[in-house]
């Protein structure tokens, strides 16, 4: 794209994965690598920009009259969330989920259709209602239930204190609301080359951004719209499902700021948007490339809701010890409480 759009343009391209991979620190690779643009994943970023290391984008955004009016409100949110309210990086995409639903299941079924801002509660009663009720592709049904507890604001492990925090009656509710259909196989996981919900056994599915371009590629006459995820009672326009692929960003040292910022406002442009539409790293965060082309009218379910603050990540080894319990619930060896119970003695290294 660059060698299209600047015929002209010399440069070096420095390979970030020393710092992706951990071998080396934040501040290590900034004083060997004089860059003048940089791509990162927003951690990374925020990791710069904590440390001083990266320029602000809001002068350069008004000296040049650059509208963030153009951009998914609901990115641009999340894109300040790790300036701390400051924009250091702009995301050309990001993911999220939403749920799909058959519509000629829901009828035949005589069951009312989902709706957005829906809770977890009132989507796994539906499920309740078809023999198949719901599929999903997270990695296991740890995730699935984590993913809920983040929902409910509920908190599976303290940083601070390196405890994990599944020991509670919130918790135990929450496993016990989706012992019932995991052991029954109402709500089942799915690989993402075999998606259940696509065969049309499943009434509803937790999509992600790779199944939606199934869903639109796929040949068959499933009848499919989508809603927004289940959200907090409390919090009914917020969503946790929220990813950015990678946000560009200037280094303070840049001695070619301008023309790095020009080089971002291109890779944030329409012309960027149509050449990359529907790729591997997301939906287009412009508004007008987002949905472009798509065959359902309700694809906004996927960025209509604001993004939750970010939470700390939950260490691989809760979801392990988590994936044991949910088990032994299952198989009748522990009740909720307990299985909870016996994770709460173990300590994370």
């Amino acid at each position: 794209m660059l060698s299209i759009e600047y015929p002209k343009l010399n440069y070096n391209v420095i390979p970030t994965s020393d710092l992706i991979t951990e071998r080396i620190s934040v501040q290590e690779w900034t004083a060997e690598n004089a860059v003048d643009l940089i791509y990162l994943p927003p951690a990374y970023l925020q990791s710069l920009a904590n440390n001083g290391l990266l320029q602000e984008l809001d002068p350069y955004i008004q000296k040049t009259s650059f509208s963030l009016d153009a951009f998914v409100p609901s990115a641009v949110e999340l894109m300040k969330q790790y300036g701390d309210g400051k924009l250091y990086g702009l995301a050309p995409t990001f993911y999220s989920r939403a749920l799909v639903y058959n519509s000629r299941l829901f009828d035949q079924y005589g069951v009312p259709y989902p709706k957005d801002q829906m809770t977890w509660e009132e989507i796994i009663d539906l499920a309740h209602q078809f023999p198949k009720g719901l599929t999903h592709s997270y990695p296991s049904n740890a995730h699935f239930l984590i993913n809920i507890g983040q929902t409910e604001n509920l908190q599976a492990y303290n940083e601070d204190t390196k405890q994990i925090t599944l020991d509670s009656s919130s918790w135990a509710d929450l496993l016990e609301l989706t012992l019932e259909p995991l052991r029954t196989g109402n709500i089942a996981l799915h690989d993402l080359n075999d998606n259940l919900f696509l065969t049309g056994e499943y009434a509803l599915g937790i999509i992600t951004y790779e199944e939606l371009i199934q869903l639109e590629q796929q040949g068959s006459d499933l009848e499919w719209k989508l809603v927004t995820m289940p959200t907090h009672p409390a919090e009914p326009d917020l969503s946790h499902h929220y990813v950015l692929d990678g946000m560009w960003a200037i280094p303070a040292s840049s001695t070619e700021s301008d023309a790095a910022w020009e080089l971002i406002r291109f890779f944030m442009s329409d012309q960027t948007a149509k050449w990359s539409y529907r790729s591997v790293y997301g939906f287009s965060s412009l508004n007008a490339y987002t949905s472009m082309g798509q065959s359902t009218s309700d694809i906004e379910a996927f960025y209509k809701l604001r993004p939750a603050y970010r939470t700390s990540p939950v260490p691989s080894t809760i979801y392990e010890l988590l994936n044991e319990a949910i088990e032994q619930a299952i198989s009748g060896n522990a009740s909720a409480e307990q299985a909870l119970a016996e994770i709460a003695k173990k300590e994370i290294q």
